[in-house]
């Protein structure tokens, strides 16, 4: 028996509400997956032994940040580093802090989500394509970003700037509301991520007031959320100007002393270089065919922000920054793809193939630092249950709770710390030792020592230790990093630290840290003129011999307008002071210029914590007679030794350190066995 016309009808209708219902089920799925592979590449859940926060050469700030923001201290004043009142968001787990970080990178993913979402949809309407681009932006910028978080900023400036140009919607939307808002929040968390935000949103509000006509609200959007979120982290308002300041003297400082060179450092930039200037080329003419002249503007900003990006990757050459550099342009060219008009055919290849040499060049950049683990396989473990539910749990189970506990506890082994009364700080980095043992940190404004690599920064360490802020305790220990001459980091410090401390042994059993105490009564030092002589670089210099006191140098080199250039647009070479000693034997170092000319105890040289020591006894000449240099020389790190970034001709100046000694100068044997 057949059925009827109404019969049929209704299997239709039938068949047809369930195929609504699976496509319905289909996208809720793919909505779903994206939303929980978003939350789970920002909300922080990774094990405290993979993250820096924790037992690390040079990592001990993410921790001092963590504090630094639950104990409301002032950035610019108290703090002074590259990192703002949010920098730890950046990295690194802290208990109390951490709900706080989880809800923040909350609400920054469901912005990041919903203006990705709908640039997504600009690129495609097919909203399995949509979700698979968002996914693969997702990836770019939070790859590198559990070593280094200096991309993630990106991501949101390059969202702003696509979502003004090349959409096709009005200036200022709830969309870029949230981003400007969330752009406030994010320049508190690292001063680079600052000054990215104000290029971007500084050429927005060119674009809208000469070219739309219109007042650039959105600018007003980021200063008060930026206003907001300073005062949210317990900053004071008339702070501003001087975290500004500070931040800026610190980061204008950071070439010259932090830069180190790779054997493939040259290849990789020139290839960052050419992908960056193809990507400027490939926007600009997406915005020329919008806006003509006015095209100018998001091209010169998107050069701006991948020249920032390119001074962060290759400044100091090491896996993380050149990994961050190269998925910046795999992030960007994804960005490209979105708003790339499809009816222009040629342009869309052209990003199509960028986009490709963008992916093998990272990928070359991940194989080359780290072979076996290469860009596919961390990309592959992003989608790994263990990976999409760990921030569930983390917050759950509390593994990051006792793996944070269990990484302490691996610090406090055979330490001789519990005579320590009152508070305390740690020269020159590796505070992790502090945290540990739960003592009362008090942090000197440039909390490890290597960062003070400029006079001013210098001299506000220094003069830190006259106030009464200055910690009744110093764990000391003679720390530097990338082969310096061992009395650089601080060394504007130590006449204080060897006057108005007094030594009291070591911290630990293998002497890692000497313990100094503030003395009862400080001492004064005199700086006495010994020699003051102009000399050019790669020229044998005399040093005086040492008489009453060790003597104390400073070498004053100027760079030239090359130097300048380079130091802007990429990095001048490294300096390095040769010493020859007593016994004729030579030694080499590397010489950071602020660093020099802010002074430091030349000789004898200080190359550990028992020659430190040394300088406390009435015997330090006899003890440390091996160690008095008698010549120096300053060059180049290059072929000929010389080079035009610097002046030829250096001032010298040598003066004799003349201070008291503390009354008691027995000094256990155990430092003289210390191997620092």
């Amino acid at each position: 028996m057949s059925a009827g016309p109404t019969d049929k009808k209704l299997v239709a209708n039938y068949s047809l509400q369930k195929k609504i219902n699976w496509a319905l089920v289909v996208r809720l799925l793919l909505g779903a997956g994206v939303i929980l592979y978003v939350l789970s590449r920002f909300i922080p859940c990774g094990a405290v032994s993979d993250s820096p926060a924790v037992g690390e050469l040079d990592y001990s700030w993410t921790q001092a940040l963590q504090i630094g923001f639950a104990t409301h201290r002032q950035f610019g004043t108290d703090i002074i580093f590259t990192y703002g009142p949010w920098g730890f968001l950046g990295c690194g787990y802290y208990p109390p802090t951490y709900l706080i970080s989880v809800v923040a990178w909350a609400s920054l993913a469901l912005v990041f989500l919903h203006a990705g979402w709908r640039l997504a949809c600009h690129f495609s309407r097919n909203r399995l394509v949509a979700g698979l681009w968002l996914v693969g932006v997702t990836a770019a910028v939070s790859i590198p970003a559990k070593n280094d978080f200096s991309i993630i900023p990106v991501a949101w400036v390059m969202l702003l700037l696509c979502q003004h140009f090349f959409s096709e919607e009005p200036a200022l939307t709830p969309t870029s509301i949230l981003l400007a808002a969330s752009m406030g929040w994010m320049s508190l968390v690292k001063f680079t991520n600052l000054m990215e935000c104000a290029i971007v949103l500084a050429v927005i509000a060119a674009d809208t007031i000469f070219r739309r006509r219109r007042f650039p609200w959105m600018v007003a959007v980021w200063v008060v959320s930026l206003l907001f979120f300073w005062v949210a982290a317990g900053q004071r308002l008339d702070l501003l100007e001087p975290f500004l300041l500070s931040s800026w003297r610190i980061t204008t400082g950071y070439t010259e002393a932090m830069m180190l060179s790779g054997e493939t450092e040259t290849r990789a930039a020139v290839c960052y270089l050419l992908l960056a200037t193809l990507l400027c080329v490939l926007f600009g003419r997406m915005a020329w065919l919008r806006y003509r002249y006015f095209a100018v503007l998001p091209t010169v900003a998107l050069g701006m922000i991948l020249f920032m990006v390119f001074k962060m990757g290759y400044v100091r050459n090491s896996w993380e920054h050149e990994a961050t550099s190269a998925m910046a342009l795999v992030l960007v060219s994804l960005m490209g793809l979105a708003v790339c008009q499809k009816e222009q055919k040629r342009l869309l290849t052209a990003t199509v193939c960028l986009l490709v040499f963008a992916m093998l060049f990272a990928a070359s950049t991940f194989n080359y630092w780290l072979p076996g683990n290469g860009l596919s396989r961390q990309f592959a473990q992003t989608f790994n249950l263990t990976s999409l539910f760990a921030p569930v749990a983390a917050s759950s189970t509390g593994s990051l709770r006792s793996e944070y506990e269990s990484s302490l506890a691996s610090e406090r082994k055979d330490v001789l710390v519990s005579s320590i009364k009152g508070s305390a700080d740690l020269y020159s980095y590796d505070q992790i030792f502090l945290f540990a043992h739960g003592l009362s940190y008090q942090p000197r404004p440039v909390m490890q020592s290597y960062s003070a690599y400029t006079p001013e920064l210098a001299e506000i360490n220094s003069a830190h230790l006259r106030t009464a802020q200055a910690a009744d305790n110093i764990l000391f220990a003679v720390q530097t990093i990338d082969g310096r001459f061992p009395a650089l980091d601080d060394g504007l410090s130590w006449p204080e630290l060897l006057t108005r401390y007094d030594f009291k042994g070591v911290a630990d059993a293998e002497a890692k840290f000497l313990l100094l105490s503030r003395a009862i009564a400080p001492r004064t030092f005199h700086l006495i003129p010994l020699q003051n002589i102009t000399a050019n670089m790669g020229e044998a210099v005399a040093v005086p011999a040492m008489i009453k006191g060790p003597v104390w140098a400073e070498i004053v080199i100027k760079k030239t307008l090359a130097g300048k250039l380079a130091s802007m647009l990429y990095k001048p070479p490294v300096l390095t002071l040769e010493v020859t000693l007593k016994d004729d034997s030579k030694h080499r170092y590397r010489l950071v210029p602020g660093m020099a000319a802010s002074g430091f105890l030349l000789s004898p040289i200080i190359a550990d914590n028992a020659a430190f020591a040394a300088l406390t006894t009435k015997d330090w000449r006899q003890d440390l007679a091996h160690s008095e240099v008698k010549w120096i020389t300053v060059s180049a790190n290059t072929q000929s030794g010389s080079t035009v970034c610097y002046q030829s001709t250096m001032a010298l100046r040598f003066y004799c350190l003349d201070y008291p000694l503390p009354d008691s100068s027995k000094i256990p044997s155990s430092v003289f066995k210390s191997k620092n």
